[in-house]
């Protein structure tokens, strides 16, 4: 995956943290994938009424991943202006866990999301881990887009995880899956 020159990826700091949190993480969603295996992303996208979707992501609650071993809190800057984050940590079972990466509405399409990943995915290297695995929704048609297209398989869909948790009962969490061979 090639970056744009003018994203850069650092280990966040605590005085970053403020900067990060205050930044619009919010976005419109108006397709939906209808999760199934072995299927492109694109052939299972289906058109919605548009509703925002705010994760109130909150990277303060990654502090404790900072100058970590066991994780790590990576920030993307575009132009020296703090544009989102990714934290990453060992799971129990081999895999890098993606726990969280945000981008702020102004910085989508910039290449952030994908030079946070090739960070996250370089860090479980670094790590010598078996891969990375990471969780999202079938609202956030985006952010599948962005995994597929780094590789990342889909290897589970469960139907009933946010089922207590949000007034949009159809909303799917997908787990994917990128082996290092």
């Amino acid at each position: 995956m090639q970056q744009q020159k003018n994203v850069e990826v650092m280990e966040a700091t605590p005085a970053l943290l403020p900067a990060l949190q205050a930044l619009d993480y919010r976005f419109t969603v108006t397709q939906e994938l209808a999760a199934v295996f072995d299927r492109p992303v694109r052939e299972g996208l289906y058109q919605v009424e548009a509703r925002e979707k705010n994760y109130f992501n909150d990277p303060q609650q990654f502090a404790a991943l900072l100058n970590s071993r066991d994780g790590a809190l990576f920030a993307a800057r575009v132009n020296e202006q703090p544009a989102g984050y990714l934290a990453v940590s060992r799971n129990w079972n081999g895999l890098a866990l993606v726990e969280d990466i945000a981008v702020d509405s102004a910085f989508r399409r910039s290449g952030c999301g994908c030079a946070l990943l090739q960070r996250a995915i370089d860090w479980a290297r670094e790590q010598q881990l078996v891969g990375v695995t990471l969780e999202t929704q079938n609202t956030n048609v985006a952010a599948c887009l962005l995994y597929e297209k780094m590789g990342f398989e889909l290897g589970g869909i469960d139907r009933h995880l946010y089922r207590a948790l949000h007034a949009h009962p159809a909303e799917t969490a997908l787990f994917w899956y990128l082996w290092f061979r």
